[in-house]
């Protein structure tokens, strides 16, 4: 490398931490890096501070910083950030090193190569958090680096201990580190060595490897309590980490062999158009080396393979930080595919390229650093809220959130509430526990922590919008698997209603349902509803499914039957009113139960609602497809066909307004009618977006019930659009949000 490109490299590493170290977090974020910081605090594996296997000199390299640094958290976020800087130079070196058995030499290509490391949004991210990663990377490139150099028994000797050394920072070291060992050993003996002295010098690199393991691995063992202690709880660790979490080796399907490769291979550049570029050259790469270099090609698949495969078949596919390693030998290759196609040209795009990842990355660097991790804020805000509180409230998670916050809450103790009870969190069930707390006679406000996706409070009538804790930037993928994520906060006040088992209110309630066997054709289905004086009025919508005829559908209150009638198969939508004193009875819910017969039609109860009179109520009726949803995200909507009927019951003499929040698919724009009955009321131009405000003038409300008809230009069959498609449904407007509300 020339004085020019040393030069150069300096003046990058250096930007790196010009460029990260004004962005140190705030929080701590992930469990991981909690249990660092607590081990910071108090080295102690036994309490998972850190979590086994125990990191120890990683934990020591960071008390170091730490008696610079106060806080834990911008100690281990200074630490990572230095270790980019080093990797980078480390990364460089490397590329040096894969050319000495290459043809020729690439110093300006490899600076190119290294900037691609360091500026794609996952390591750039990544240098900013206060996790291990970085400096296991970093360490781990050296070592790389001493290994490939070693020309002697005394360098390979020397880079097994490193090694050894490397494997008390992160254990994924071993995958990195060991393989590329026997290479380099392989190599020296068949070209050097006689078998006396190559049995000798794999004697003497096994006792220096073993020597530096135990450098680490005796205190790590002392500090636990002894050798039982210690493999205890690494055997727990290792329990932990096969239970419930999906990789290729738990869940070996087509699907999530998608997942593995996606999170390796796509996640690092965020984005799928740079990921696309950044492969397609990294295979014309490596079909260039195996043409010209297959030493380069070589040593990397050692370098790197064995801890692709371990990535894509141990790890959990959501992490994608663990794709960090996987960026060295792509970027190599891709450089080299780009300098195969037109000279320089490329090479200097990619340069580009990484100038976008810069200045991407740091938009979400500031925005990382501007706020607390979601759930400190969550906890910062329940203390604030219970200060005064005259009644302790009851504590509810979704099972995510109630594994994922156990460690934010010990670090946090300060901060920590008192609450009246916490409810377990059954998986997929975890609003029965709520049915449970408030059938038993609990009274107390509810705080429930909810995963955004899920979307089983829909079978509580919650009352009011919950507060939402998100990241405040967006650059995907590069705090994937993250833990504890974004979250919700409900505060719930005894319910209005409340829902039981089997109904399918939503996707997620309709697939728990089936799963339990559960419905109202089998053994009925209950929900309970505030007793009120005067009349209520009920939604009750859904879907006979059954191919063998009508359904009979029962319906009773506290077990006396009120409504009966016979249900066509497809959808269907009633609203029944219960009279005054209908609901009166002993306690403050009276038990609504549906059932269907003949037992086992396939027969679901898709739309709830309850309401007294005074209040709006609808639902949705003819024209409308069943609710969808995202599992990723957990929105959901409803399509329209070309025409959608809300039935509707609103007090009358005031006006309405109905709220439309949605997307139009297969075209650029439609004309949307809203029609009273048979008055247009509000005729729009739509774009592929849109929102709606149309207002239903009070005079339109006559009679008991207001239909609202909404009809759209646009609308398609996806059968006849996409050729691998057979759905038949008419599909007009994606409905987000409908709401009917008083106009203002």
């Amino acid at each position: 490398m020339t004085r020019s490109l040393r030069s150069l490299a300096l003046i990058v590493a250096v930007a790196f931490l010009v460029l990260h170290l004004p962005f140190l977090p705030p929080s701590l974020e992930d469990l991981d890096s909690i249990n660092f910081a607590l081990g910071v605090r108090d080295f102690d594996v036994a309490k998972h501070q850190p979590h086994p296997p125990g990191y120890p000199l990683f934990i020591l390299a960071a008390k170091a910083v730490n008696l610079v640094v106060p806080s834990e958290a911008h100690a281990l976020a200074v630490l990572a950030i230095l270790s980019g800087a080093c990797g980078f130079l480390a990364l460089l070196a490397l590329y040096r090193a894969l050319d000495e058995d290459a043809a020729g030499h690439h110093g300006f290509s490899n600076l190119v190569a290294a900037l691609l490391v360091v500026t794609s949004p996952l390591y750039w991210v990544t240098a900013a958090r206060p996790l291990s990663d970085l400096f296991g990377l970093a360490v781990v490139l050296a070592v790389q680096v001493l290994i490939l150099r070693a020309r002697s028994r005394r360098a390979l000797v020397v880079a097994a201990f490193c090694a050894a050394l490397a494997a008390g920072i992160r254990s994924q070291a071993v995958w990195l580190t060991a393989p590329l060992l026997v290479y380099a050993y392989g190599r020296q003996m068949f070209v050097r060595e006689s078998k006396r002295e190559a049995i000798s010098s794999a004697a003497l690199m096994a006792g220096a490897y073993l020597a530096g393991a135990l450098v680490w691995f005796v205190p790590l063992i002392m500090l636990t309590g002894g050798p039982t202690e210690y493999f205890r709880v690494l055997s727990n660790q290792g329990a932990e980490d096969f239970t419930g979490v999906v990789m290729l080796w738990t869940t070996p399907t087509p699907r999530q062999l998608l997942r593995v490769l996606q999170a390796a291979l796509v996640a690092p550049w965020s984005f799928v158009w740079i990921a696309s570029i950044v492969l397609v050259l990294a295979a014309i790469g490596l079909l260039r080396m195996l043409w010209r270099d297959r030493p380069a090609v070589v040593a990397l698949t050692v370098a790197f393979g064995p801890y692709l495969l371990f990535d894509l078949v141990f790890q959990e596919s959501v992490t994608t930080r663990y794709a960090l390693p996987i960026l060295v030998p792509l970027s190599y290759a891709a450089v080299r595919g780009a300098s195969m196609i037109r000279s320089q040209v490329l090479v200097v795009g990619l340069a580009l390229l990484a100038g976008f990842n810069v200045f991407s990355g740091t938009l979400a660097l500031s925005g990382y650093a501007a706020a607390e991790a979601p759930a400190f804020r969550l906890l910062n805000d329940m203390a604030r809220s219970f200060g005064g509180k005259p009644e302790a409230p009851v504590l509810a998670m979704h099972r995510r959130d109630d594994f994922d916050l156990r460690r934010p809450i010990v670090w946090a103790d300060s901060r920590v509430f008192q609450v009246a009870t916490r409810l377990p969190a059954p998986p997929k069930h975890e609003w029965l526990e709520l049915v449970k707390y408030w059938n038993a006679g609990g009274r107390a406000p509810v705080w429930f922590v909810a995963d955004p996706p899920r979307s089983d409070l829909a079978l509580v009538k919650t009352g009011r919008p919950p507060a939402q804790y998100r990241w405040p930037f967006s650059l995907p993928y590069v705090m994937g698997g993250i833990r504890p994520n974004e979250m919700d906060w409900h505060t719930i006040d005894p319910p209005d209603w409340y829902l039981g088992e089997g109904w399918a209110i939503t996707p997620e309630s309709a697939g728990v349902a089936r799963e339990d066997g559960r419905g109202p054709s089998r053994g009925g289905i209950q929900g309970w509803i505030r007793r009120v004086p005067g009349p209520v009025t009920l939604v009750v919508g859904g879907r006979n499914l059954s191919g063998g005829g009508p359904v009979r559908l029962m319906m009773e209150i506290d077990g006396q039957p009120f409504d009966e009638t016979s249900v066509a198969p497809g959808f269907f939508l009633k609203m029944p009113i219960l009279p005054a004193g209908r609901l009166a009875g002993a306690g403050d819910y009276a038990t609504l139960e549906i059932s269907a017969e003949p037992p086992g039609a396939d027969f679901a109860i898709e739309q709830f609602d309850a309401e007294p009179d005074g209040r709006i109520v609808f639902g949705y009726g003819d024209g409308w497809n069943e609710l969808e949803y995202n599992p990723t995200t957990g929105r959901l909507w409803r399509w329209t066909t070309e025409r959608g009927v809300i039935r509707a019951r609103a007090p009358a003499g005031k006006a309405l307004t109905l709220r439309l929040d949605g997307e139009i698919e297969e075209a650029s724009s439609s004309h949307v009618v809203i029609r009273a009955g048979d008055r247009a009321v509000a005729e729009y131009d739509i774009v592929p977006t849109f929102s709606i405000d149309a207002k239903i003038p009070a005079e339109a409300l006559s009679g008991d019930e207001l239909v609202i008809a909404i009809e759209t230009s646009a609308w398609y069959i996806p059968a006849e659009r996409r050729w691998r498609s057979r759905d038949q449904r008419h599909l007009g407007l994606r409905i987000y949000s409908c709401v009917l509300v008083p106009a203002s």
